[in-house]
């Protein structure tokens, strides 16, 4: 679906709010007010607040592929795709840090299942990735096969969660895309034969 110039910057006010003020701070008439507009003027391009959260998610979405696209095209040598996958959704999150908020805070979700489903499909959609690049990457011997493919995984995107976590503690205080590649190189190189 082809979204107008305005619901774009109503997505981008969308995402300022949650990036300055959190998602509880993520109300029609806050949003009204950041994009300049009357509220009733908003619900001309989208019925609810969650219609807007859906559009976010969207955009989400295309920001996973994209990222996917890009490292299967710069990824280079064992673990390259890998290392430039994380690298890619670190800048994402730097540009964009309310996709923190949204990506890793589930709870968020919890009162509407919709989008608490597509947010669950695509960290599995993305644990499906990695998981299918490590398994490539062991298929050519680079990496060690007495380990499981879904353990490596979830070793590389838990690390990752955790590190972004800091780094939102920290109010982004250090530069997470350099962070992103030396931990990603570190722990690839626990899976090396």
């Amino acid at each position: 679906m082809a979204i107008s110039d305005r619901q774009r910057e109503i997505i981008e006010a969308a995402l300022a709010l949650i990036s300055e003020e959190g998602i509880q701070a993520l109300t029609m008439k806050r949003i009204a007010a950041a994009v300049g507009v009357s509220e009733p003027a908003i619900y001309r391009h989208f019925a609810s607040k969650s219609e807007i959260l859906a559009a976010v998610v969207d955009e989400m979405e295309l920001s996973r592929a994209k990222a996917l696209d890009e490292a299967r095209e710069s990824g280079d040598g064992a673990g390259g795709t890998l290392i430039a996958f994380f690298e890619s959704h670190a800048r994402l999150f730097m540009r964009r840090p309310a996709m923190t908020t949204i990506l890793f805070s589930e709870d968020v979700f919890r009162s509407d299942p919709a989008l608490l489903s597509r947010i669950d499909a695509i960290m599995a959609a993305t644990q499906g990735t990695i998981r299918a690049e490590i398994e490539k990457d062991r298929g050519s011997g680079a990496f060690r096969q007495e380990m499981d493919a879904e353990n490596m995984a979830l070793m590389l995107v838990g690390g990752f969660r955790l590190l972004v976590s800091i780094w939102r503690i920290e109010k982004h205080s250090f530069n997470l895309a350099m962070r992103t590649s030396t931990y990603i190189r570190s722990a690839l190189l626990l899976f090396q034969a």
